[in-house]
């Protein structure tokens, strides 16, 4: 079915059956009426791509997930797709299932750079006016999307090379949290830190070392473990760290699901939290939401981060700016009942 057949049926121009799709010039009611029921009835559908290749834009933005199974890429995504709708844009998503193929090598992403050219070309041959990467781990990566000639933004993750990004901070917010446990009292504090060669794993010890070093408090090296962000690898570190002849007061743990280990082993042990042993936690995953006491944390601002992100693209595509912007965003602690004060 075409315009000119919607126009022939209803009896008007081809210019009158657009003006009625478009909503662009008015139309009597009589005719919009006889126009809408035709439509409606041989169930057209407008040529979006046909569109695009006539206006040389399309309104669709893709969005090219490292893996959509990962938690935190939903949230990015219902952001993004929250601006697109006010902004009057559609998206196209497309998965590249990465978590099952390098796990936790996450600079093994190169091995799979056909995959993500090939899923570039579709969404270049789909006629998408920009596409948002995003990330299944905050990390640098090389600029994987090599020759697509529209503007790209990275979420959750940042390239070396050409192109805006859109992160949240790690450093920071360790060293914001660890802070509270210091003004509570805590001298003595161990910590379960993530994948080894992790980039978000190093900025987290970073804040939490800085932390400890701008109060005068000494690290212990038998208080430093790792967990590789896995709850069983947690509970064995929190396992060493609370069997310990001084055993710490508090345990940070890089991420809320090796603070869930935490949580067990102080179980098995017999100890109470907060009053044997304060636990924090990182990302406010949806898993803790059921811990009791509640667990202090850190909300990363993953809605934001899909708003910024399209808000940057949208703003490249209109001209409005064409150079590079590259945002960290703030995290938040979270209120909780896991940290207890120390008497100084």
């Amino acid at each position: 079915m075409t315009l000119k057949e919607i126009a022939s049926m209803a009896g008007v121009s081809v210019a009158t059956v657009s003006y009625v799709l478009n909503n662009s010039v008015p139309v009597s009611a009589e005719t919009r009426q006889k126009v809408e029921k035709i439509i409606k009835e041989t169930g057209y559908r407008s040529n979006i791509l046909a569109k695009s290749l006539r206006k040389n834009e399309s309104r669709l933005i893709g969005v090219l997930v490292e893996d959509i199974t990962v938690w935190h890429t939903a949230y990015i995504i219902d952001g993004i797709n929250e601006i697109a709708e006010k902004r009057g844009y559609h998206t196209i998503l497309s998965n590249l299932r990465l978590l099952s193929k390098i796990e936790s090598q996450f600079d093994h992403i190169s091995i799979f750079q056909k995959d993500i050219e090939k899923a570039e070309d579709v969404l270049a041959g789909m006629q998408v006016d920009g596409i948002i990467y995003v990330g299944m781990h905050d990390r640098k990566i090389n600029n994987v999307l090599h020759d697509i000639k529209k503007p790209v933004v990275y979420c959750y993750c940042y390239t070396g090379e050409e192109g805006s990004s859109v992160r949240y901070s790690n450093e920071k917010t360790a060293f914001q949290l660890t802070k509270k446990l210091i003004d509570l009292g805590h001298r003595k504090i161990g910590v379960i830190n993530g994948l080894e060669g992790s980039e978000p794993a190093s900025l987290r010890f970073q804040g939490f070392a800085q932390a400890l070093s701008e109060h005068g408090i000494q690290m212990k090296e038998e208080y430093v473990t790792t967990g590789n962000w896995k709850f069983q690898e947690g509970k064995e570190a929190a396992l060493k760290l609370l069997t310990l002849s001084d055993r710490p007061t508090a345990i940070v743990a890089m991420n809320d699901e090796m603070a869930v280990g935490v949580f067990d082993a102080a179980r098995e042990l017999g100890l109470e939290i907060p009053k044997d042993i304060s636990v924090t936690g990182f990302d406010n995953a949806d898993i803790i939401h059921h811990l009791s006491p509640k667990l202090v944390t850190v909300e990363r601002p993953l809605q934001e981060m899909g708003y910024r992100s399209m808000e940057i693209l949208l703003d490249n595509i209109a001209g409005i700016s064409k150079e590079d912007v590259n945002i960290t965003l703030p995290c938040r602690l979270t209120e909780g009942d896991s940290v207890g004060s120390i008497l100084i």
